[in-house]
């Protein structure tokens, strides 16, 4: 949005509309790499890290579609969101011998190889959520705008802090390109846009909610008069409102989450995050599964794919409007 902040409630249905409207829209052309033409008979999906309310919520779009379409489907994840434990899990899914594998890869440059095993064995490969620097080996990639994401969650940070005070973005250790590009889009609207807001140095945290919270605390104790807290995935937006909390800011300190699973909503409704920055998971999930059948039949396919975004708030989080992005499982 090029326009100054005004309420989000009157803001967010023109934002999903116009990034929806975008996805819909979107036709890159189909992609050069791994385009086998055999008739899909399996799927496979491999997820980011295990009992994830959004991979959930992926593997739910994508388990539905199959079924509704006739195909055989699988579901797999690592224990951790890490390169190393993703690989081993790829390698038993390629050894089963899908016509297709739809994968949110854990790290954008270290899991090129592993993938590339896929298309040595002519598997099509599609990413979703999560994307590599190279995309030579992939059929398609269907994921939200994540740096459009960051940028969104700008625009609702600054209208929830007034446009003006210290904020800082808290994220996972750099490697996933989602929560990279959210960063990137949070941190350059901020600049580009609201110059009495000041962006403090982006805190790294290990994939969990205790480390988050600790980072929070540590900002809140260097910054006191700080503002916002931007929680660019579910790990950081579990932990930030404990580390808000246990610092006993919350009445002056703002916090805006990314991703809509059960926690972060629960904690919007009772108060504890103030808006979430959500995606459309199951409809990622859909998309991918359509697009492996499709390329089973010598039929083109998008190279690339967005999907909507929507800023939920304690006002609108049950509208029907926002059900779809709520994450749930199947």
């Amino acid at each position: 949005m090029s326009h100054r902040w005004r309420p989000i409630i009157a803001t967010s249905a023109l934002v999903v509309f116009a990034l929806a409207s975008a996805a819909c829209s979107n036709s890159a052309g189909p992609a050069a790499g791994g385009n086998s033409n055999q008739a899909v008979q399996s799927v496979a999906l491999v997820g980011g890290v295990k009992d994830s309310p959004f991979y959930a919520a992926i593997d739910c779009g994508a388990k539905t579609e199959a079924k509704k379409l006739g195909i055989q489907y699988t579901y797999a994840a690592p224990g951790t969101f890490d390169p190393a434990a993703q690989q081993p899990v790829l390698s038993s899914v390629i050894a089963s011998g899908p016509q297709a594998i739809l994968i949110a890869p854990t790290d954008r440059v270290a899991m090129q190889a592993p993938m590339h095993q896929a298309k040595a064995a002519n598997i099509n490969l599609i990413t979703v959520d999560t994307a590599l620097d190279s995309t030579t080996d992939l059929s398609s990639e269907v994921n939200s705008d994540n740096v459009a994401g960051g940028g969104l969650g700008a625009d609702t940070m600054a209208g929830l802090i007034g446009g003006k005070g210290k904020v800082v973005a808290i994220s996972e250790p750099p490697g996933s390109s989602t929560d990279d590009q959210r960063v990137e889009g949070f941190v350059n609207q901020m600049k580009a846009k609201y110059p009495d807001i000041t962006v403090l140095d982006t805190q790294f945290a290990d994939h969990s909610a205790q480390a988050t919270a600790s980072k929070v605390a540590s900002v809140l104790a260097a910054n006191p008069d700080l503002k916002g807290v931007f929680a660019v995935d579910n790990f950081t937006g579990d932990g930030a409102p404990i580390g808000v909390r246990n610092a006993n800011a919350r009445a002056s300190v703002k916090i805006v989450a990314f991703d809509a699973q059960p926690s972060q909503v629960e904690a919007l409704k009772v108060g504890d995050i103030d808006a979430i920055i959500s995606q459309n998971p199951f409809d990622m999930g859909v998309l991918a599964v359509d697009y492996a059948v499709d390329l089973g039949k010598g039929q083109a396919v998008p190279a690339k794919k967005i999907t909507g975004l929507m800023a939920i708030t304690k006002d609108n989080v049950d509208s029907p409007a926002v059900a779809p992005y709520i994450y749930k499982s199947c």
